[in-house]
Formats: C-alpha cells, structure tokens, sequence
C-alpha cells in the first residue's frame, strides 16, 4: 500500500509538472516603427494573451492556439474587436503573428544557443529567399531567441521595419496559472466582427 501511494504520488507530480510546463506571466517591451510599447503577457497551453494601458485606454490581445482570428478587448467601453490572424490589425498589435506570418514562406536557419535574461534559448535567423534573372536575393526577416523550456520567443529582432531595435523582449518571466475565463470575452461585451466589415467594404 506504501508502495502504492507513493507511486500514484509520483505520478501526480508528474502530471502537474507537465499540465503547467510552458506557462507563464511576463513583461514584454515591444518596439515597432520607432515606437516602444509596454505589455504584460501571459502564455499558456491554450494560446496566449497581451494586456496593456497606453495613454489611460486599456487594453488586451487574446490569441487562441489554432483560431484563425484575434481578439482585441476594450475593457472601459466593454467592447471585443474580431480580426483575421492574418490581417494587418492583428499582426501590427502581436508581434509573434507577424513573425509567423513571414515564417510560412521563409527560411528558418538556427545560429546557436544563448542566454536571454536568464532564460536558455536557441538562435535563430528567418530568411526570405527570393529570385529573379539576375539570381537569388537573400533578405534577413528575423532574428528569433525562442525557449523550448517556455516554447515561446523571448527575444525577437524585426529587420523589416527598417528601424534599429525594432522588435520585442521579455523580461521578468514568472510562473502563471489562468482561470477559465483567461481567453475568453467576458459577458456583457459588445462583440465587432472585423473580418465581416472587410469583406463587406470588398464587396463594395
């Protein structure tokens, strides 16, 4: 029976260490087109979420894993904003959309291993290779620090901008438990279906 408590007691820890592994709560510095923006993120196995307050209004980005939208929250005017995953609202606010944007036509080559605030991640390079009669044009897209431990980027440099620093960084990562409403839109918020009013403005 000793033997038996103990190895269902095993089993437990086991099962936690793994229902847990990957989540986290972080805060994100992202720089784009020369401005630097501060958000609190959160990940988990379930995708992740962006929380941020720019000049009074606040805000938060949910990005489900496998959904091909996002949603943006606007908690003071209890309003929820639908957009394509892969429109130029949804990219612009989550650097990790327009990284993977860029990612499904492009070339990842790993560099190396480093160490980014005290977090081990493999070193990576997103390249776009392209061609024309005068032969192949190799442009550097990305430059990724992504952890297996939290198998999220912690550190990304974005080379399209075209300014120095643009990207994102996380700092102070500390572990995170969400609750059932974590990626989700709370009651009572008016919900937009941005991808709708698109297509209806293509329409006309």
């Amino acid at each position: 029976m000793k033997n038996l408590k103990q190895f269902l007691s095993i089993l437990f820890m086991l099962f936690m260490s793994i229902s847990i592994y990957g989540q986290f709560k972080a805060k994100m510095v992202f720089n784009s087109m020369g401005k630097e923006r501060a958000f609190t993120v959160y990940s988990a196995d379930d995708g992740y979420r962006y929380e941020f307050n720019e000049d009074g209004q606040e805000g938060a980005i949910i990005v489900k894993k496998g959904s091909p939208e996002v949603i943006i929250l606007m908690p003071q005017q209890k309003m929820a904003m639908k957009s394509p995953a892969e429109s130029s609202m949804s990219m612009g606010n989550d650097p990790i959309k327009s990284y993977e944007h860029y990612k499904e036509a492009g070339t990842l080559k790993e560099v190396g291993k480093e160490t980014i605030n005290g977090v081990e991640c493999t070193k990576s390079e997103l390249w776009n290779i392209t061609g024309d009669e005068y032969g192949k044009v190799n442009q550097k897209l990305f430059t990724i620090w992504n952890s297996d431990k939290y198998k999220f980027p912690i550190k990304m440099l974005n080379h399209i901008d075209g300014e120095e620093g643009s990207g994102m960084e996380l700092r102070d990562i500390e572990p995170w438990t969400p609750d059932a409403h974590s990626f989700s839109i709370p009651e009572g918020y008016q919900v937009m279906d941005m991808g709708g009013m698109m297509q209806g403005r293509q329409k006309n």
